[in-house]
């Protein structure tokens, strides 16, 4: 006779406690997730809120900005205004006369003027013209350092053409 092999086994209970487990955890996981979605929805409309307040205080800068552009051109109008103002003042104030007197009282004989430009804005003059010999250009460039009228005074160019001396003075005016 052979051995008899017992299987004892009990098909009508059934071990629960992993089922459990499992309803357990997925029941924490879906609290998890509404805690999450609430916050994120808290969230958003926080940020919907300050959005809302951003949106007022641009249109208040924006109506504000309309208000003073009008003002803001015309304080540019008037500026501008006096600035042409100052400059016809100043342009009364300089004296050509007196320039070109200052400017004859400096030049020797054998020195004759093409050309004087004049730039307000630093006070400085370009002298160009022609000299016979280079001492009559020296007492030039000398009678504009001792002038009281002149300053600064620099030989920029000079070239020899044609026997005469060209040249080119750059001076300020005091």
């Amino acid at each position: 006779m052979r051995p008899r092999l017992l299987i004892d086994m009990n098909f009508a209970t059934r071990d629960y406690r992993l089922s459990a487990a499992v309803v357990r955890g997925s029941a924490v996981l879906a609290a998890c997730l509404l805690i999450a979605a609430a916050l994120l929805g808290w969230a958003i409309l926080g940020h919907r809120a300050e959005r809302a307040a951003i949106e007022r205080q641009t249109a208040e800068l924006v109506a504000r900005n309309e208000q003073i552009a009008p003002v803001l051109e015309e304080r540019d109008r008037v500026l501008k205004e006096l600035a042409s103002m100052a400059a016809v003042v100043e342009a009364r104030r300089f004296s050509w006369t007196n320039l070109l007197t200052n400017i004859e009282q400096v030049f020797p004989a054998g020195v004759a003027l093409d050309k004087v430009l004049y730039h307000p804005k630093d006070r400085s003059l370009v002298l160009e013209g022609r000299a016979q010999s280079p001492e009559a250009l020296r007492g030039l460039m000398v009678g504009l350092e001792r002038s009281p009228a002149f300053a600064s005074s620099q030989l920029k160019h000079q070239s020899v053409e044609k026997g005469a001396i060209s040249f080119s003075v750059g001076v300020r005016c005091r």
